[in-house]
C-alpha cells in the first residue's frame, strides 16, 4: 500500500454493481476469485455492499495493523457472532468484549504447554489404536484423519469410553451444521427457504442433540467426583479471579462445543493436506523419517523437524484460510481511512502464497520453519490467527499432529494418489479428498525380502 501522506487516498476497488457480481462469484469459487482481484489491486482492495463496506487484504502491515497493533478498534464480525452463535453458544469464538477477555484469561492458563503435557499420554494412546486398524491401498485419506481428529479431541476433552452413539451424535453436529453455516453465510438470499423448508429448524436441533450428549458427560463427572486429567475436568476446576465462582453448566457446554468444533476440522484438514505434501516430496518423507523414527511421544510432540513440516503445509493450506474483523471506530492505515463499521477480510491463504514476500511460494519447503529462517516469517504467517484472539489451543493442535506424523511415519510408508485433492473453503480450509497409497512397513520389508 502507498507510504503515509497528508492527503487521504481513495481505496481501490469495486462499485456497487461490480461488487455484487464479485460477490455472487465468490459464492461458487471463493479463492480464486479474491486471488484474481488482489492481483488486480495489488494486495488489498475494497468492496461496496451499500450498507455494508468491506476492505479485503492480503498486506502483511494491515493484517498485523488489524490483529495486533490496534486491535482494541476491531472486533469479530456478525457472521461468526451470529450465524456460528445461534449453535455454538457463547464461547470464546463467537463473543466479543469484555465478556471474551473474562473466558480468555480464564481458560488459557489450561492451554499452556506446561498443562497439555498432561494430555501427551491420551493423545498418544488414541493414534496408536486408531493406526492398528488403518487400512492400506489406495484409500482417501481425509475421512479417516477426520475420525482420527474426532477421537482425539473427544479423549482429552473426557477421557472415559463415550459410547459410540452419543459419539456419533457429536460427530455428526460438527461435520453436518458447518455446512449449512457456510450455506446461510453464503447464500443469504436463501434464508427464507431455510427457514420455510425446515433446514433451519433441523440444525439447531442436531446442535441442541450435542449440548444434552455433553452435558450429560458433565453431569456424570459431577457426580462420580472423580479426576480424569482431561480438559472436562480443567474446566470444571477453573475460578474466575474476582469472585472465586466456577463456570455455570451452560458456559461449560458452550465452551465445549467451540473446542469439538475448531480442535476437529482444523487439525483434520492440516494433517490431510500434510500427509498429500509429503506423499508427493518423498525426499522430505524420508529425511523426516530418518530423524524421527526414535522419538518418544513427549520428543514427538515437541520435535522441530516435524513441526516444521506441519507449519509448511499449514502455509500452503492453512485452514483457518480467511478471517474477519469490523472496526468499531474510525482508523487510518498509511494514508487510507477505513470508516467506522467497515468488515476486513484478512486473506490468510493469499499472503502465504504471495510471490512479495515467499521465496518460491508454491514449493514445499519445511526449512522455512527451521532455525533462524523461521525468524523471516513472524509477520507473514497467520496459521493461528494472531494478537489476543491467537488461537487458544495453538500448542495443544500442534502437538497432536507432531505426535501423530512421528507415529504414522514411523509405521507406514505413502505415495502419491490417482486424484488430486480439490480445495473446499468453508469456515476452515477442507479438501473434498486425498487419495494416497498406504503401505505398512512392516508388510513393505517382507514383500521386498521375498522378491530377493
Amino acid at each position: 500500500m502507498p507510504q503515509t501522506t497528508n492527503t487521504l487516498t481513495q481505496l481501490p476497488g469495486y462499485g456497487f454493481l461490480k461488487s455484487l457480481i464479485q460477490t455472487y462469484k465468490s459464492v461458487r469459487h471463493p479463492i480464486e476469485t479474491m486471488q484474481d482481484s488482489m492481483a488486480r489491486f495489488n494486495g488489498t482492495y475494497a468492496v461496496n455492499l451499500g450498507m455494508m463496506r468491506v476492505i479485503a487484504t492480503q498486506d502483511p502491515g494491515l493484517i498485523e495493523h488489524v490483529l495486533k497493533n490496534n486491535h482494541r478498534n476491531y472486533q469479530k464480525s456478525e457472521i461468526q457472532i451470529e450465524y456460528l452463535g445461534r449453535f455454538l453458544g457463547k464461547g470464546l469464538l463467537t463473543v466479543n468484549g469484555e465478556y471474551w477477555l473474562r473466558q480468555r484469561r480464564l481458560i488459557q492458563p489450561g492451554f499452556h504447554t506446561d498443562k497439555i503435557q498432561a494430555l501427551y499420554a491420551i493423545m498418544g494412546n488414541t493414534i496408536e489404536r486408531f493406526l492398528d486398524g488403518i487400512p492400506t491401498g489406495m484409500i482417501d485419506i481425509y475421512p479417516l484423519m477426520h475420525r482420527l481428529a474426532f477421537d482425539i479431541v473427544i479423549d482429552t476433552l473426557f477421557n472415559v469410553d463415550v459410547p459410540a452413539e452419543k459419539r456419533g451424535i457429536l460427530g455428526r453436529f460438527i461435520s453436518e451444521v458447518q455446512e449449512f453455516v457456510i450455506k446461510d453465510v453464503r447464500q443469504p438470499y436463501k434464508r427464507w427457504w431455510f427457514r420455510l423448508s425446515g433446514e433451519m429448524k433441523a440444525n439447531l436441533k442436531k446442535a441442541e442433540g450435542a449440548r444434552e450428549v455433553i452435558r450429560y458427560l458433565i453431569r456424570q463427572r459431577i457426580a462420580a467426583n472423580t479426576k480424569h486429567n482431561d480438559l472436562l475436568d480443567m474446566l470444571l476446576d477453573v475460578r474466575y479471579e474476582d469472585t472465586g465462582e466456577p463456570m455455570t453448566e451452560t458456559q461449560i457446554i458452550d465452551e465445549i462445543l467451540i473446542l469439538l468444533i475448531a480442535g476437529h476440522e482444523t487439525t483434520a484438514n492440516a494433517l490431510s493436506w500434510t500427509l498429500y505434501l509429503l506423499a508427493n516430496n518423498r525426499h522430505e518423507l524420508s529425511s523426516l523419517r530418518n530423524t524421527t523414527v526414535s522419538l518418544n511421544v513427549n520428543s514427538a510432540a515437541m520435535n522441530p523437524a516435524l513441526a516444521s513440516v506441519i507449519k509448511e503445509s499449514m502455509r500452503l493450506y492453512p485452514p483457518s484460510w480467511i478471517n474477519d474483523r469490523v472496526a468499531l471506530e474510525d482508523d487510518m492505515y498509511n494514508n487510507y481511512r477505513i470508516p467506522k463499521g467497515t468488515v476486513v477480510v484478512s486473506f490468510f491463504y493469499g499472503l502465504h502464497r504471495d510471490a512479495k514476500q515467499w521465496e518460491d511460494p508454491l514449493t514445499f519447503k519445511p526449512a522455512r520453519f527451521l532455525g533462524e529462517a523461521e525468524k523471516n516469517t513472524k509477520k507473514i504467517f497467520y496459521p493461528f490467527g494472531a494478537g489476543p484472539r491467537l488461537c487458544i489451543g495453538n500448542n495443544f493442535a500442534m502437538a497432536e499432529m507432531c505426535i501423530f506424523l512421528q507415529a504414522f511415519l514411523k509405521r507406514f510408508d505413502i505415495n502419491p494418489g490417482d486424484a488430486i485433492p480439490i480445495t473446499r473453503p468453508l469456515i476452515t480450509l477442507r479438501p473434498d479428498q486425498v487419495r494416497l497409497r498406504l503401505q505398512n512397513l512392516e508388510q513393505k520389508v517382507m514383500d521386498n525380502t521375498n522378491k530377493l
